[in-house]
């Protein structure tokens, strides 16, 4: 009786590589839609909420309404961007696609193709967080040092 073969690592980075090889490959057919959404929607929300509603308000507590609302509108982008790709495309791709099915006859486990995709999103939500950014300093947001950190937290959090 022979033990089974071990494994030489918990991850390994082939396995997560070809998993985010798989992800951009993907990504490289749709990436025009989902950016021009998160960067056309904080856009409509800032003309709305900001040059619209934001006039009739002034500064509340020494704050312009245009640094409340460019905050909220950048983590609002971050959320949704990886909310949807965690939650709509994960059950698009395990149920009908059957894209996972694909991925798990390769010499990938499971908690490897969950930990990529994770990463993947996680990405994706630090690189859309920057858009909304951009066009809330369009419509006012003061610059600050503390912005170049946006990309960082936006994958923290996503």
């Amino acid at each position: 009786m022979s033990a089974p073969p071990t494994r030489l690592r918990l991850l390994e980075r082939s396995a997560l590589a070809g998993v985010l090889k798989h992800e951009t490959t993907l990504y490289k057919r749709y990436w025009r839609s989902t950016t021009f959404s998160s960067v056309v929607e904080p856009t409509i929300y800032l003309l709305a909420f900001g040059a619209g509603f934001g006039s009739l308000i002034g500064t509340i507590a020494g704050y312009r309404y245009v640094d409340f609302l460019g905050t909220g509108v950048v983590a609002t982008a971050v959320l949704f961007s990886s909310a949807f790709a965690g939650m709509f495309q994960t059950f698009i791709r395990r149920s009908y696609q059957h894209t996972y099915d694909a991925l798990l006859a390769a010499p990938i486990d499971v908690h490897e193709v969950v930990i990529a995709e994770a990463l993947w999103i996680a990405i994706r939500a630090g690189a859309y967080g920057c858009a909304p950014l951009l066009v809330a300093m369009a419509f006012g947001l003061d610059p600050a040092p503390g912005m170049v950190l946006v990309p960082l937290i936006g994958v923290l959090t996503g």
